[in-house]
């Protein structure tokens, strides 16, 4: 009788699953500016000790890298921010449909026994509905067998439903919320991944300096490579992330259509 918004709760809890793995990653990423602001400072002690001025391009290039990590720490607090409220958001869904979820399971029982059990169409037809949206709810209410009973219990029945119906509300509105939240968060991803681009050519350019200093640029080709590895690894990072977003919004909108995915 109620397989099918089973499913759609069981979908708005992976929703928090999804989103926690987002967050997770997110933060995950503070750790990673902090790698990178290290390296950068390490470069500019390094490249202050090459003597006879060989060092001069060298420390140019760094110290203009060392502006990145101070680039990249907004972005990131940005995106922990919003993969803050994004899981949040995925909690208090989950937490909605789970009660909605039981006042639709209450909601049926006092309907009477004979037409819950009835095979008759107008019976059948309220057990067949997903429950899911907003029209389910109103074909629910405005169906005779709702009006069967005393007053009392039509009272009820209607009181029951007018929270069912709230709550059917209070869900899609967060899941909007959320869906906008997973498109800021991805955009966020975008200009620390051209951060990235940056800090990448930067290394690129310390490495070819680096080349031309024999034994004294050693360390340059070093940090040159750790910085790659930064880079690397933030990538990877925002991938995980995008791959995680674009299941997330798949499942929004999903469940604002009201409808369920069994796998």
């Amino acid at each position: 009788m109620l397989d099918v918004l089973s499913v759609f709760k069981r979908n708005t809890n992976q929703l928090f699953g999804i989103c926690v793995d987002i967050l997770n990653v997110g933060r995950s990423l503070q750790q990673l500016s902090l790698s990178m602001q290290i390296l950068a400072i390490n470069g500019v002690v390094q490249a202050a000790k090459v003597g006879d001025g060989k060092g001069r391009p060298i420390l140019a290039l760094v110290e203009i890298l060392n502006h990145t990590p101070g680039e990249i720490r907004p972005e990131v607090e940005t995106i922990e921010r919003l993969c803050a409220k994004l899981a949040k958001l995925a909690a208090h869904s989950s937490n909605t449909v789970w009660r909605y979820y039981q006042l639709i399971a209450g909601l049926l029982t006092t309907i009477p026994r004979e037409y819950r059990t009835s095979s008759r169409m107008h019976a059948d037809a309220i057990l067949d509905l997903p429950f899911t949206t907003p029209d389910d709810l109103a074909q629910l209410t405005a169906h005779p067998t709702f009006q069967t009973g005393d007053a009392l219990a039509r009272s009820n029945r209607q009181s029951i439903a007018t929270i069912c119906r709230a709550n059917l509300t209070d869900l899609h509105e967060r899941l909007e919320e959320a869906l906008s939240c997973l498109d800021d968060t991805r955009r966020a991803l975008h200009g620390l991944e051209t951060i990235g681009l940056t800090a990448r050519y930067m290394a690129f350019c310390i490495a070819s300096e680096a080349a031309g200093l024999g034994e004294a640029g050693m360390n340059f080709k070093n940090l040159a490579t750790e910085i790659g590895k930064a880079v690397d690894e933030l990538n990877a990072k925002t991938h995980t992330m995008k791959v995680s977003i674009d299941g997330g919004v798949e499942m929004v909108e999903l469940l604002l259509r009201g409808q369920a995915r069994e796998k």
